[in-house]
């Protein structure tokens, strides 16, 4: 009896610690949006010009691109490199801009996000957000 209620102990503490350590998920506010663009980073400076690679104004882009924001969760990772992509978030009725940078995982690989300009706190997908994000910023 005293074995199986250290057991429960033991799973219900790693059951816990696990939840604890998720962080919180990215955010985009809860109203529409209008569009997003992709484009390779600027430098600090959210790209809105001709440099797009690639424009969604689509309703499913959208909800996938919050979905893959969603999905995100914090955790302090030290950033070294330059991000790959810069994403930005349009909303309507001229509320301001998301810019969102992205250092896009390889297959199988998380990849880490961070709000624009703001490299303290990242964002960090798991391997199949990765390959949700990596259709939607390299169009495989």
């Amino acid at each position: 009896m005293k074995k199986s209620a250290v057991i429960i102990n033991l799973l219900t503490a790693l059951l816990l610690t696990g939840c604890l350590n998720r962080g919180e998920p990215m955010v985009l506010l809860d109203e529409p949006i209008v569009q997003i663009d992709v484009s390779y980073p600027r430098g600090g400076v959210m790209n809105t010009g001709d440099d797009i690679l690639y424009r969604y104004t689509d309703e499913a882009a959208i909800q996938s691109f919050r979905k893959i924001m969603k999905n995100t969760r914090e955790r302090p990772v030290e950033m070294t490199t330059y991000p790959d992509y810069e994403i930005v978030v349009t909303y309507a009725n001229e509320l301001p801009m998301h810019g969102v940078y992205v250092w896009l995982g390889e297959e199988g690989e998380e990849s880490v996000l961070t709000y624009l300009p703001n490299f303290e706190e990242t964002y960090v997908t798991n391997a199949n957000t990765t390959k949700q994000l990596r259709e939607l910023v390299e169009k495989e």
